[in-house]
């Protein structure tokens, strides 16, 4: 069991956008400096792991072997307690990806739906900006309203690391939102909304860190996590 005070920062109407669209912008969540030091301790751990610049851009940390700087930003109370205002008042971390978009890295992230990487109970991924993300440096686009179907996926390996996909043709008549943040903004967002990015064309890098959480209450037979990090509650899978 762990206790823990909770902020809950976020209005009915926002929780009640969350339900309806499958994902939810909040500015601000960190300020501007702590934005700058949670890149700058992302980079340090990178490097300490030798895996500063790797092909793919990005590394996966799981909770049982979280780099202790980066356990302070997933863990903190203000994405714990909106977590807890969204799925319920039993939080468990699970695990948290470093994205380093490097200007040559041009490609635009295809449409897919988390959950197909992990299925079992339904997640939700916190999208912290740790530089300014906008539509020419490869932001998200998110279609809202889709978390409510479990769409059809593809494989196809384009060498890009997203070998599911949802093909662009089942996405008729659906409208994407183009989700720009400010560093320190953060997306909340189910993982069966879909999502992908835009082309980084700005010819700049662009950092962020996607953290997963889960309803610890729920049973939660994915396969993917043999750990968590209790934040909040208790929980009836670890």
């Amino acid at each position: 069991m762990v206790e823990q005070h909770m902020r809950h920062p976020l209005t009915a109407a926002q929780i009640d956008r969350y339900h309806e669209d499958g994902f939810i912008i909040v500015s601000q969540l960190f300020g501007e400096d702590e934005a700058l030091a949670c890149k700058q301790q992302t980079i340090d751990a990178l490097r300490e792991l030798k895996e500063l610049g790797n092909r793919s851009g990005v590394h996966v940390w799981m909770s049982d072997g979280l780099d202790p700087n980066l356990r302070r930003w997933v863990t903190d109370e203000r994405i714990a307690g909106i977590v807890a205002q969204l799925v319920g008042p039993n939080v468990e971390f699970l695990s948290v990806k470093s994205v380093f978009k490097h200007r040559d890295l041009r490609f635009a992230s295809p449409w897919h739906q988390d959950w197909f990487y992990w299925r079992g109970t339904n997640k939700i991924s916190v999208w912290v900006a740790l530089d300014d993300a906008m539509a020419e440096n490869g932001c998200l686009r998110i279609i809202p309203g889709t978390h409510h179907t479990v769409y059809e996926m593809e494989r196809v390996d384009a060498g890009n690391g997203f070998v599911l996909r949802v093909p662009d043709n089942a996405l008729q008549g659906q409208t994407p939102v183009t989700a720009a943040v400010r560093r320190g903004d953060a997306i909340f967002f189910h993982d069966l909304a879909l999502h992908g990015s835009h082309e980084n064309s700005s010819g700049a890098d662009r950092w962020s860190l996607i953290a997963t959480y889960r309803d610890a209450a729920l049973k939660d037979d994915s396969d993917v996590w043999k750990s968590a990090i209790v934040l909040s509650g208790h929980s009836v899978n670890v």
